[in-house]
């Protein structure tokens, strides 16, 4: 399918958009002129993104304006706006401003220039992280991040996760005289894994869903997570056990249970969002493995996941379960765009999954409830 306006593709039908459409993941925070548009998209919902120390208080901000907590609860449809779901995190690709006072051995580094030294790949010059600031401890960032999702009760954590690909760029300052943008040097995979971890603790702490970034690390990021579920799993049926009924597993495993209560709270979040999850088709089975003790939901984007190797995009979205998809943008500004790009994913999973768009919204607006709310999600509505 070609995708422009020329087949509808970039278009949907008002009645779609009041049966609730829902950006599962979004950065309108990064370009704050046009955040005052947000009420007046036919957007339901947007789930906005804070990714470093500029933008955490800026997402607040937009929170409290057009945040779901500071809406009225209203069934009336044509008087409702855009609302958004803060997310209060920290990308990968600023893991390296954050300093890990949190780990076990007691080797924090001592100094800046100790701090970037074993933390970015490729030997950073004394030139390069003179231009770097100081490092933000991790354990300031997470009591300030806990304070945050404490004050909206729908908050997510997000956006976390790892890339593996990023390079730092130069500040305009220190652009070398070949005019590469782009530093050689990387954050290693050791520190974007620790920062990674705190967070994912502290959403399971909270009970909050996570939306998690992953380039090229597909493997490393499941493994982060597979090392926190350990302990938690979820026990398999067997064929025997399967013919004596719907609650009787192989073993005994209320002792089990006894111990994870012992534990408290689950080490990661009930529910995780695989943002423009671009992984190879055949790696969907290691996050729809029975066992995993968490909800796992997979985001697709126009931004992302369309305009090149669509045929694997598109058998992607046939092997999903249906009650595991969700849409997003993925923009950095709450334009008309946004409805565009959303509109396009819509009919790429209406096509590809051979449903009627209006099943396809209500679909994926069912499974984006339930993500930010869990369960009882569709008993909610948001003003």
């Amino acid at each position: 399918m070609a995708d422009d306006d020329s087949e509808g593709l970039t278009t949907l039908d008002d009645a779609l958009w009041r049966l609730g459409i829902h950006d599962a993941h979004c950065h309108p925070t990064d370009s704050m002129d046009v955040v005052p548009e947000i009420p007046t998209r036919r957007i339901h919902t947007l789930t906005i993104m804070a990714t470093r120390a500029e933008d955490q208080d800026l997402v607040a901000q937009v929170a409290r304006s057009y945040g779901v907590d500071a809406a009225a609860d209203s069934t009336d449809d044509s008087n409702r706006t855009c609302r958004v779901v803060p997310s209060f995190g920290w990308h990968p690709w600023y893991s390296h401003l954050l300093l890990d006072d949190m780990n076990n051995n007691g080797d924090t580094p001592a100094s800046k220039t100790a701090h970037y030294t074993a933390v970015l790949t490729g030997e950073p010059t004394d030139e390069f992280i003179a231009t770097l600031p100081d490092p933000t401890p991790l354990s300031t960032f997470i009591a300030a991040t806990r304070q945050r999702l404490l004050a909206f009760p729908s908050a997510l954590v997000g956006e976390v996760g790892i890339d593996r690909t990023f390079r730092l760029p130069y500040p305009p300052a220190a652009i070398p005289a070949s005019g590469k943008r782009l530093s050689p040097y990387k954050v290693s995979l050791d520190h974007q894994r620790r920062i990674l971890e705190e967070q994912l603790r502290l959403a399971g702490a909270l009970h909050r869903p996570a939306s998690i970034h992953g380039v090229s690390a597909h493997g490393v990021l499941h493994e982060v997570f597979t090392s926190l579920f350990r302990g938690h799993e979820k026990p398999l049926r067997s064929k025997r056990t399967q013919k004596r009924g719907p609650h009787d597993f192989e073993g005994d495993d209320s002792d089990e249970d006894a111990d994870n209560k012992k534990k408290g709270d689950p080490p990661f979040p009930p529910r995780i969002c695989l943002h423009s999850f671009s992984a190879p088709p055949d790696f969907l089975n290691s996050w729809l493995d029975a066992r995993i003790p968490a909800q796992v939901y997979f985001s697709f984007s126009r931004a992302i996941n369309v305009g090149y190797g669509y045929e694997k995009f598109a058998e992607m979205l046939r092997l999903v379960p249906e009650e595991k998809l969700l849409v997003e943008s993925d923009l950095h500004v709450a334009s008309e765009q946004m409805e565009r790009d959303l509109a396009v994913i819509v009919r790429k999973i209406a096509a590809e999954r051979g449903w009627e768009l209006e099943k396809t919204v209500k679909t994926v607006g069912r499974n984006w409830r339930r993500f930010v709310y869990g369960e009882d999600g569709d008993s909610i509505h948001e003003g």
